[in-house]
């Protein structure tokens, strides 16, 4: 289970399993060793990267900088404002990520201020900078590792929340290659009929059959020396809408910025194009997918103008990636600064009860 990292928690993070045991213990884990699946990764990675500098380079014998600066000046400041609107709400609905993780772990005590810090600031980590598990998770570390949320118990945040996002991402794929099955007609020639209608039925089969375990089956798993409970169904239900209502909102932005360039899809139809070139750029592991990201929107969108394509991107960027980084790394520094202070107040009160405790031992005699 987990986000795309739907595997268990140590191979997400990395680490082995004496190195589980050594986090379930409180034990400094060892460092971690590279395995054939890390090599599997990057290779892909290399690969998606190098796909991509080739079909840039051919989108740039298409389309200059100046048309697409053009497009970004002629767009309406009414859908830059919607499209921003729509950023906020989904990076509201991220924090139902955190909670779900949370609540389902036991943690009730944490308060939604917190939850919200952990989730914006983390999740503006990663869409930046890419690597999910190094980067949003260093930061969720940092704060549950404050309220008393073990190690392990934080690894396991990472994957429910990782698994949230992927049941949102196969839920809406699905609903959207049956009603909108036009995704593959750039590449109809080569694929067989009716492909997409089967694919998203594969998909929502999954997301079915996945709920009815969820459902049904109420054992525990067991990964080395760490027990988890899978999600009920009704849990999973609500991983369902949060995923799908978080993926709706986020690629609703760039589609509202998309709604003036000729020869753009019907919304569920992109919303799947976006599905793609999120899952597309975080096997890249470049920064944000830059790059990757931006093939996959121009290329399965063949029939749309390049520059207004591109632009939509750079503005959507600029909404959904750069300020909330720049917002997301203020409230980091925040929180550093407060428990910084926190702990200098901490040592002083130390410090002072060790040198009251001879005075108060003399005057006792």
């Amino acid at each position: 289970m987990g986000r795309g990292d739907d595997v268990r928690d140590e191979q997400a993070l990395g680490i082995s399993g004496k190195e589980a045991r050594a986090l379930d213990s409180g034990a400094a884990p060892s460092k971690p060793k590279a395995n054939w699946k890390t090599w599997i990764g990057a290779l892909l990675g290399l690969v998606v990267l190098g796909l991509a500098a080739w079909g840039l380079k051919k989108i740039s014998g298409q389309v200059t900088l100046a048309d697409v600066m053009a497009e970004i000046h002629a767009t309406p400041t009414h859908l830059i404002v919607a499209a921003a609107v729509s950023t906020f709400l989904s990076y509201v609905v991220l924090v139902g990520y955190d909670w779900f993780a949370v609540r389902h772990l036991g943690y009730n005590h944490i308060r939604w201020p917190t939850l919200a810090a952990a989730s914006f600031s983390s999740f503006t980590m990663s869409h930046t900078l890419g690597l999910t598990v190094l980067t949003g998770g260093t930061v969720r570390y940092r704060i549950y590792t404050r309220e008393g949320v073990s190690p392990v118990d934080i690894a396991m945040i990472i994957l429910l929340c990782g698994w949230t996002f992927w049941l949102g991402i196969i839920f809406v794929a699905g609903i959207g290659l049956i009603v909108s099955p036009d995704l593959a007609e750039p590449i109809r020639e080569w694929v067989p009929p009716q492909l997409e209608e089967w694919t998203g039925v594969l998909l929502l089969a999954g997301v079915v059959l996945y709920t009815a375990l969820a459902t049904f089956w109420r054992g525990d798993f067991r990964i080395w020396r760490y027990r988890f409970a899978l999600p009920t169904g009704r849990e999973t239900l609500q991983q369902i809408a949060i995923g799908t209502l978080d993926l709706a909102l986020a690629g609703g932005a760039l589609y509202i910025l998309l709604t003036p360039v000729a020869g753009i899809p019907d919304l569920l139809t992109f919303l799947v194009i976006y599905a793609v070139a999120m899952v597309t750029g975080a096997l890249a592991h470049a920064p944000g997918g830059l790059g990757v990201f931006e093939l996959v929107i121009v290329g399965l969108m063949p029939d749309a103008d390049k520059a207004g394509v591109l632009a939509a991107v750079a503005l959507f960027r600029l909404l959904y990636t750069f300020i909330p980084f720049v917002l997301g790394a203020t409230v980091i520094a925040v929180l550093e600064l407060r428990a910084l202070r926190a702990a200098r107040a901490a040592a002083l009160q130390t410090a002072a009860d060790q040198a009251a405790a001879p005075a108060l031992s003399a005057n006792s005699r």
